[in-house]
Protein backbone atom coordinates (compact mmCIF):
# COMPACT_ATOMS: atom_id res chain seq x y z
CA UNK A 1 0.00 0.00 0.00
CA UNK A 2 1.29 3.44 -0.93
CA UNK A 3 1.93 6.03 1.77
CA UNK A 4 2.66 9.74 1.57
CA UNK A 5 6.38 9.97 2.37
CA UNK A 6 7.30 13.64 2.24
CA UNK A 7 11.00 13.19 3.01
CA UNK A 8 11.40 10.66 0.20
CA UNK A 9 9.40 12.88 -2.14
CA UNK A 10 11.64 15.86 -1.41
CA UNK A 11 14.71 13.72 -1.98
CA UNK A 12 13.40 12.75 -5.42
CA UNK A 13 12.34 16.30 -6.25
CA UNK A 14 15.81 17.56 -5.39
CA UNK A 15 17.20 15.26 -8.09
CA UNK A 16 15.10 17.06 -10.68
CA UNK A 17 15.87 20.32 -12.50
CA UNK A 18 13.73 23.21 -11.30
CA UNK A 19 11.32 23.21 -14.29
CA UNK A 20 10.43 19.60 -13.52
CA UNK A 21 9.88 20.35 -9.83
CA UNK A 22 7.53 23.13 -10.87
CA UNK A 23 5.70 20.85 -13.30
CA UNK A 24 5.20 18.25 -10.57
CA UNK A 25 3.64 20.90 -8.29
CA UNK A 26 1.48 22.20 -11.13
CA UNK A 27 0.18 18.71 -11.86
CA UNK A 28 -0.88 18.28 -8.22
CA UNK A 29 -2.76 21.58 -8.43
CA UNK A 30 -4.25 20.90 -11.87
CA UNK A 31 -5.95 17.71 -10.71
CA UNK A 32 -7.81 19.66 -8.00
CA UNK A 33 -8.85 22.72 -9.98
CA UNK A 34 -12.34 21.44 -10.77
CA UNK A 35 -13.14 21.93 -7.07
CA UNK A 36 -12.22 25.60 -7.18
CA UNK A 37 -14.18 26.17 -10.39
CA UNK A 38 -17.25 24.45 -8.94
CA UNK A 39 -17.14 26.46 -5.72
CA UNK A 40 -16.60 29.77 -7.52
CA UNK A 41 -19.54 29.03 -9.82
CA UNK A 42 -21.75 28.19 -6.83
CA UNK A 43 -20.86 31.53 -5.25
CA UNK A 44 -21.27 33.47 -8.49
CA UNK A 45 -17.62 34.51 -8.43
CA UNK A 46 -15.33 35.22 -11.37
CA UNK A 47 -12.18 34.44 -9.39
CA UNK A 48 -11.84 31.10 -11.17
CA UNK A 49 -10.46 32.98 -14.20
CA UNK A 50 -7.69 34.48 -12.07
CA UNK A 51 -6.91 31.11 -10.49
CA UNK A 52 -6.81 29.40 -13.90
CA UNK A 53 -4.51 32.10 -15.28
CA UNK A 54 -2.19 31.72 -12.31
CA UNK A 55 -1.91 27.99 -12.92
CA UNK A 56 -1.33 28.66 -16.62
CA UNK A 57 1.57 30.89 -15.54
CA UNK A 58 3.10 28.00 -13.64
CA UNK A 59 2.91 25.73 -16.68
CA UNK A 60 4.14 28.34 -19.17
CA UNK A 61 7.68 28.68 -20.54
CA UNK A 62 9.43 26.08 -18.34
CA UNK A 63 12.86 27.15 -19.62
CA UNK A 64 12.31 30.89 -19.12
CA UNK A 65 13.63 32.80 -16.13
CA UNK A 66 10.56 33.70 -14.05
CA UNK A 67 9.72 37.32 -13.28
CA UNK A 68 9.94 37.38 -9.49
CA UNK A 69 7.89 40.56 -9.04
CA UNK A 70 5.06 39.24 -11.20
CA UNK A 71 5.02 35.90 -9.39
CA UNK A 72 5.01 37.53 -5.98
CA UNK A 73 2.05 39.67 -7.05
CA UNK A 74 0.19 36.62 -8.33
CA UNK A 75 0.83 34.75 -5.10
CA UNK A 76 -0.62 37.64 -3.09
CA UNK A 77 -3.65 37.76 -5.37
CA UNK A 78 -4.20 34.02 -5.17
CA UNK A 79 -3.96 33.96 -1.39
CA UNK A 80 -6.76 36.54 -1.25
CA UNK A 81 -8.95 34.31 -3.44
CA UNK A 82 -8.60 31.16 -1.36
CA UNK A 83 -11.82 30.55 0.63
CA UNK A 84 -11.46 30.98 4.38
CA UNK A 85 -13.92 30.17 7.13
CA UNK A 86 -15.77 33.31 8.13
CA UNK A 87 -15.03 35.05 4.83
CA UNK A 88 -17.79 33.48 2.74
CA UNK A 89 -21.55 33.80 2.90
CA UNK A 90 -23.43 30.81 4.23
CA UNK A 91 -22.14 27.68 5.96
CA UNK A 92 -18.70 26.22 5.42
CA UNK A 93 -19.08 23.14 3.22
CA UNK A 94 -17.02 20.30 1.83
CA UNK A 95 -17.00 22.15 -1.49
CA UNK A 96 -15.44 25.13 0.29
CA UNK A 97 -12.76 22.91 1.81
CA UNK A 98 -12.01 21.32 -1.55
CA UNK A 99 -11.74 24.76 -3.17
CA UNK A 100 -9.49 25.96 -0.36
CA UNK A 101 -7.12 23.04 -0.91
CA UNK A 102 -7.13 23.60 -4.67
CA UNK A 103 -6.21 27.24 -4.18
CA UNK A 104 -3.43 26.36 -1.75
CA UNK A 105 -1.99 23.89 -4.25
CA UNK A 106 -1.90 26.63 -6.90
CA UNK A 107 -0.17 28.94 -4.43
CA UNK A 108 2.48 26.31 -3.66
CA UNK A 109 2.99 25.73 -7.39
CA UNK A 110 3.55 29.46 -7.90
CA UNK A 111 5.98 29.49 -5.00
CA UNK A 112 7.83 26.54 -6.50
CA UNK A 113 8.18 28.48 -9.76
CA UNK A 114 9.37 31.55 -7.84
CA UNK A 115 11.94 29.86 -5.61
CA UNK A 116 12.57 26.51 -7.28
CA UNK A 117 12.48 24.76 -3.92
CA UNK A 118 11.66 21.06 -3.72
CA UNK A 119 9.79 21.69 -0.46
CA UNK A 120 7.23 23.93 -2.15
CA UNK A 121 6.49 21.23 -4.73
CA UNK A 122 6.20 18.64 -1.98
CA UNK A 123 3.71 20.84 -0.16
CA UNK A 124 1.55 20.95 -3.29
CA UNK A 125 1.54 17.15 -3.24
CA UNK A 126 0.73 17.10 0.47
CA UNK A 127 -2.25 19.38 -0.09
CA UNK A 128 -3.58 16.95 -2.71
CA UNK A 129 -3.16 14.02 -0.36
CA UNK A 130 -4.73 15.84 2.60
CA UNK A 131 -7.63 17.08 0.45
CA UNK A 132 -8.66 13.49 -0.20
CA UNK A 133 -7.99 12.49 3.40
CA UNK A 134 -10.40 15.22 4.50
CA UNK A 135 -12.99 14.36 1.85
CA UNK A 136 -13.09 10.69 2.77
CA UNK A 137 -13.13 11.35 6.51
CA UNK A 138 -16.12 13.66 6.18
CA UNK A 139 -18.08 11.78 3.52
CA UNK A 140 -17.74 8.44 5.25
CA UNK A 141 -17.81 9.91 8.76
CA UNK A 142 -14.51 8.35 9.74
CA UNK A 143 -12.81 9.64 12.87
CA UNK A 144 -9.09 9.53 12.00
CA UNK A 145 -8.22 9.56 15.71
CA UNK A 146 -9.88 6.19 16.24
CA UNK A 147 -7.31 3.37 16.05
CA UNK A 148 -7.23 1.80 12.62
CA UNK A 149 -9.20 4.53 10.89
CA UNK A 150 -6.22 6.43 9.50
CA UNK A 151 -5.17 3.23 7.75
CA UNK A 152 -8.72 2.86 6.49
CA UNK A 153 -8.52 6.34 4.94
CA UNK A 154 -5.05 5.74 3.51
CA UNK A 155 -6.19 2.54 1.83
CA UNK A 156 -9.18 4.23 0.18
CA UNK A 157 -9.05 3.93 -3.64
CA UNK A 158 -9.09 7.71 -4.14
CA UNK A 159 -6.07 8.22 -1.89
CA UNK A 160 -4.18 5.31 -3.38
CA UNK A 161 -4.94 6.56 -6.89
CA UNK A 162 -3.55 10.03 -6.18
CA UNK A 163 -0.44 8.68 -4.47
CA UNK A 164 0.02 6.45 -7.50
CA UNK A 165 -0.27 9.45 -9.83
CA UNK A 166 2.31 11.33 -7.82
CA UNK A 167 4.71 8.39 -7.95
CA UNK A 168 4.11 8.04 -11.69
CA UNK A 169 4.84 11.72 -12.28
CA UNK A 170 8.09 11.49 -10.33
CA UNK A 171 9.15 8.43 -12.31
CA UNK A 172 8.32 10.19 -15.57
CA UNK A 173 10.33 13.27 -14.62
CA UNK A 174 13.32 11.33 -13.31
CA UNK A 175 13.50 9.38 -16.56
CA UNK A 176 12.91 12.37 -18.86
CA UNK A 177 15.50 13.87 -21.18
CA UNK A 178 16.38 17.28 -19.74
CA UNK A 179 16.93 18.53 -23.29
CA UNK A 180 13.22 18.07 -23.98
CA UNK A 181 11.87 20.02 -21.03
CA UNK A 182 9.03 21.73 -22.89
CA UNK A 183 7.68 18.49 -24.34
CA UNK A 184 7.90 16.69 -21.00
CA UNK A 185 6.11 19.49 -19.16
CA UNK A 186 3.36 19.61 -21.79
CA UNK A 187 2.83 15.87 -21.49
CA UNK A 188 2.60 16.13 -17.71
CA UNK A 189 0.11 19.00 -18.02
CA UNK A 190 -2.08 17.12 -20.49
CA UNK A 191 -2.07 14.03 -18.31
CA UNK A 192 -2.93 16.02 -15.17
CA UNK A 193 -5.87 17.63 -16.94
CA UNK A 194 -7.11 14.24 -18.08
CA UNK A 195 -6.70 12.83 -14.55
CA UNK A 196 -8.62 15.72 -12.97
CA UNK A 197 -12.00 14.13 -13.65
CA UNK A 198 -11.08 11.17 -11.45
CA UNK A 199 -9.44 13.04 -8.56
CA UNK A 200 -12.57 13.44 -6.43
CA UNK A 201 -14.28 10.34 -7.76
CA UNK A 202 -18.04 10.80 -7.97
CA UNK A 203 -18.03 13.62 -5.41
Amino acid sequence: MRKFDESNLISNLERLPIPFRVAFAAACAERQMSAYRRFATQKGQTSTNTMDMALDTVWADPNATPNAADLEHQIETIMDLIPQEGSIEGPWTQDATNAQNAGMAVAYALRAKLAGEAQEAAWAARVAYEALDNLISNNERIDPNTPGNELRILSHPLVQAELGRQERDIRTLLAADHRETTRTVQELRDRARADASAFFGSN
